[in-house]
């Protein structure tokens, strides 16, 4: 079975949470160098990024990713440690650009999925490792033969962009092979803007052979997709880590850095919470992906269009909010009496704020589900602070806990120092605390699976588009 990797451009897929708003600086860069002290003496600490889907992309020009939220700790933890109102500004750069502009003073702080190598060292300082143990792993096309020695290297093709540290692994091979007598593998570069999602389409559509990509982010492809191999067994670089980077002589920076990232990394208590929410998801992502799934989804499509549009509220909430109720199964029924695909009450369908009758029907399920939503957002949360999905989160954290207990929270969330306008990071802290996790867990859920559900839609045009375009250079290479 053919897995489009289109539908998969998600990796962030996993699971974004909505980040608050960062300040994206203009095109024009102001230099200069420094330690902490000239941070604080302007108020802003330049943090350098490249798309990297997953970890940091922009979604209606607002940051988004595993790296997005780290950076919001960060800004909390940096305002707290200082005393001093210093604010986070993303500066995004080709990845070939990232540690020369952060030595030219165009930036304070790389946060880019970086790992740390000896060469990298020497131009710049690391802080300690935010990720550990990584491996760096060929990903080729499923009908490939399994890499098992590096023999079998010898005259292949491989694919990468040539800042990487992947190149560096391959040169290591390279000369191993030639101790050998054996001829190297040839390098072929890629541009520095694509993302490793076009890479891996690339590989996918037989495009390029070879390519290569950290575990951790292997580890996503190798869950939703049948076309792609990843060759775990001949690992091209062992025991890595990723860090953040920053310019050399720069104590004081560098013991900030590093103090947040030894209690933020992978494997502490609040980086486990993070990083799980991004690439530890393995069993619902296997199954919200799956072709039955899928089918499911586009079957009931006009339904959801249909009464997002009556209501204005975004269908694929709606699609993703059914599935977490239900599973799109309308048959199914809870113990506390709730019906069909929207799990909604007989009563509270029969309110006449909803007065929507035989919700045992599908139509009037949606509809009386949909309906109530709309209710929930208008009466409980719509207010001229917070912005559109935020308005949604809290309606669904509403329609799993009941609005007016979340309405309350709210007021509580903000006494307590919490921003009252926000789902995530904020108000649900104050849920979890006098709720429970069943309202955190629910919206969590419906947030990963919108943005699953966007993606399949918004790349469906995009990829068809891209390989209109790579056709007219589609070279295949047999080696």
């Amino acid at each position: 079975m053919r897995t489009a990797l289109p539908f998969l451009f998600m990796i962030g897929v996993l699971l974004s949470s909505v980040c608050g708003a960062f300040q994206i600086t203009p095109q024009k860069y102001e230099r200069y160098t420094g330690d902490l002290p000239v941070m604080e003496e302007e108020r802003v600490i330049r943090v350098l990024v490249a798309a990297d889907l997953g970890f940091y992309y922009l979604d209606r020009g607002q940051p988004k990713g595993l790296i997005s939220e780290m950076l919001l700790l960060f800004e909390k933890f940096v305002i707290e440690k200082t005393q001093k109102k210093i604010r986070i500004q993303i500066i995004p750069v080709n990845r070939d650009q990232l540690l020369p502009a952060l030595n030219a003073g165009i930036g304070d702080l790389v946060t880019a999925n970086l790992t740390i190598t000896p060469r990298r060292m020497k131009q710049v300082d690391f802080s300690y490792p935010i990720l550990s143990d990584i491996q760096e792993l060929f990903i080729t096309h499923s009908t490939r033969s399994p890499i098992t020695n590096i023999k079998q290297l010898s005259k292949k093709s491989v694919w990468l962009r040539a800042s990487s540290s992947y190149y560096q692994s391959i040169r290591r091979i390279n000369k191993r092979l030639e101790k050998l007598g054996k001829e190297p593998m040839f390098v072929h570069f890629l541009e520095e803007t694509l993302q490793d999602f076009e890479m891996l389409q690339m590989v996918q559509e037989g495009i390029i052979p070879m390519t290569v990509l950290d575990s951790h982010k292997a580890e996503f492809w190798d869950l939703v997709t049948d076309d792609l191999q990843i060759h775990y067994e001949y690992p091209i670089r062992k025991n890595g880590a990723i860090g953040w980077s920053f310019r050399k002589n720069s104590p004081e920076f560098k013991a900030l850095v590093d103090e947040f990232v030894e209690n933020n990394r992978r494997g502490t208590l609040n980086g486990n919470v993070l990083f799980n929410r991004y690439l530890n998801s393995k069993q619902w992502f296997q199954k919200v992906m799956s072709p039955d799934n899928i089918e499911k989804f586009k079957e009931l499509e006009d339904r959801f269009i249909r009464y997002g549009n009556m209501y204005d509220i975004n269908w694929l909430i709606i699609a993703a909010q059914a599935y977490q109720e239900s599973g799109f199964d309308q048959s199914k029924r809870s113990h506390a009496g709730a019906i069909g695909i929207m799990q909604v009450l007989p009563q509270t369908a029969s309110e006449p704020y909803i007065n929507i009758r035989n919700i045992q029907s599908i139509e009037n399920n949606i509809h009386a589900g949909v309906k109530y939503m709309d209710f929930i957002r208008q009466h409980y949360v719509t207010d001229d602070d917070t912005d559109e999905l935020n308005q949604l989160y809290f309606a669904l954290a509403s329609y799993n806990a009941g609005p007016n207990r979340i309405r309350r929270l709210r007021k509580v969330a903000e006494e307590r120092g919490y921003d009252p306008t926000k789902w995530f990071n904020n108000v649900e802290v104050i849920v979890k605390e006098e709720v429970g996790m069943e309202p955190i867990t629910y919206v969590g859920n419906i947030n990963r699976y919108f943005t699953i559900y966007k993606q399949i839609f918004s790349l469906q045009n995009a990829a068809g588009q891209r390989m209109a375009s790579q056709n007219r250079l589609r070279f295949k290479l047999s080696r």
